[in-house]
């Protein structure tokens, strides 16, 4: 059992080395047209993955991706900050014209 475990973490610790790899190129290129710094991308990356990480297992499947949700929102908030939506959402939750 402990070989099996083993073999199962080392493939796991392979796949994430060739991810990493991978990643660093990849993110240049999709960064490529934005304002968005390197820096920046990788922490809003792991804040999002942190935020799916506190999501039960068996639930995960069940939800659409962020960018799923985020390009349903109507078009017309692209005119406001992201803090502006939050601050609406926020409320939205708070008077029940949301509903988690």
């Amino acid at each position: 059992m402990t070989s099996l475990k083993n073999l199962y973490m080392s493939q796991i610790n392979r796949a994430r080395e060739v991810r990493k790899n991978m990643s660093a190129k990849s993110m240049k290129s999709a960064l490529k047209g934005t304002s968005i710094e390197e820096k920046d991308a990788k922490e809003i990356i792991s804040g999002v993955q942190a935020m799916y990480d506190k999501i039960p297992g068996f639930i995960r499947p069940m939800l659409p991706s962020l960018p799923d949700i985020l390009k349903r929102i109507p078009s017309s908030a692209g005119k406001y900050t992201l803090n502006e939506i939050i601050q609406l959402l926020d409320w939205a939750y708070e008077s029940g014209q949301l509903k988690k």
